[in-house]
């Protein structure tokens, strides 16, 4: 697949009206005459499976390696990498590992001489001195979900986090008749891809007068969901909706809400986790935001690999984004 190949696929992922597909980043997109829509299945082989030119040795930076989320892509970067012919390991960062542990990792992994870093990141800023590591040894660095603060990358693989959190935003206003006091649990705001999604839903749900947002940062955390919820039932009883910017919190939140005896609340989840989905289908979460890491991981070593092939290959790529409700969640459970 030579450049113009690409650009026209990555403009092919363009606007399906129940799955947003973004291509690349607007300096490198051309139009495609009829955008299709295109499911997190196609978008998988929208840039592969691609040979690889040598059995390239790759590393994959795996953050939270008990987080459903990063196990499933983790799961997509190791399948991916035999059918291109190549090679990865997985370098998962400990349980309760700091970012100073995962500069270690990547200055380890260029010791080392891997040709290239699938990197996944707990903290955008403090990654840096860990890619710049890499870039001095020419090692090409592919971001996935975050956003690094610095150093060079060759792509970013990753939902539209402003887009995805703007359809739970939206739920969750229609749901509540414009009206209302809505808990908004915040992932780690140090962290690019919380700003986001914490940006997607005020855009939304700062329009409507008459909702009023509470941030609290439940930093990714199920407990802490757990205990922001509780003191939130105290001080606002008439809380209406939540919003979490991952499953996990989401899912503490409905604990606190199970114990106080509450089934009013309109609960909102964010990364289609199995747990996630099973909420909705037993009907203690009504929404959950959808994104792919299945889809992050694949396109993520197909990228690496047409880029060490010598290819030139799109500098942002948009996962896709959906809601699960009540009315599809069983086609996403299967």
């Amino acid at each position: 697949m030579n450049r113009r190949d690409l650009l026209v696929v990555a403009a092919m992922l363009g606007a399906a009206p129940a799955l947003r597909w973004v291509g690349i980043s607007a300096q490198d997109a051309t139009p495609a005459a009829s955008p299709v829509a295109m499911t997190p299945d196609q978008l998988m082989k929208a840039f592969g499976p691609v040979k690889g030119n040598s059995a390239y040795k790759l590393a994959y930076m795996q953050v939270f390696p008990s987080n459903p989320f990063w196990q499933t892509m983790k799961e997509a970067v190791e399948a991916r990498a035999p059918e291109n012919g190549v090679t990865v390991d997985t370098i998962a960062l400990p349980q309760n590992g700091t970012i100073a542990d995962q500069v270690a990792q990547m200055e380890d992994a260029v010791t080392k001489g891997y040709q290239g870093i699938i990197l996944g990141t707990i903290d955008a800023a403090g990654i840096v001195p860990g890619i710049q590591a890499a870039n001095q040894a020419k090692i090409p660095v592919l971001s996935v979900d975050t956003a690094p603060a610095g150093g060079d990358i060759i792509s970013l693989v990753q939902t539209d986090n402003i887009v995805a959190a703007g359809l739970g935003g939206t739920f969750i206003a229609k749901a509540i008749g414009d009206s209302g006091k809505v808990l908004n649990l915040q992932g780690d705001m140090a962290n690019q891809t919380a700003q986001a999604r914490n940006d997607g839903l005020h855009k939304v749900l700062d329009t409507f007068p008459n909702i009023k947002v509470i941030d609290q940062s439940a930093h990714w955390n199920q407990d802490e969901g757990l205990s922001i919820t509780e003191n939130i039932l105290t001080s606002d009883p008439d809380i209406k909706a939540i919003f979490a910017a991952n499953d996990p919190p989401a899912l503490g939140a409905i604990q606190a809400l199970k114990a106080a005896g509450r089934s009013d609340v309109v609960v909102v989840g964010f990364d289609g986790t199995k747990d996630g989905l099973q909420a909705i289908k037993d009907g203690t979460i009504a929404a959950d935001v959808l994104q792919f890491p299945g889809v992050m991981g694949t396109i993520g070593v197909d990228l690496m690999v047409r880029h060490l092939n010598g290819e030139t290959i799109p500098t942002h790529v948009d996962s896709g984004s959906g809601l699960a409700t009540k009315e599809n969640v069983d086609q996403y459970l299967k």
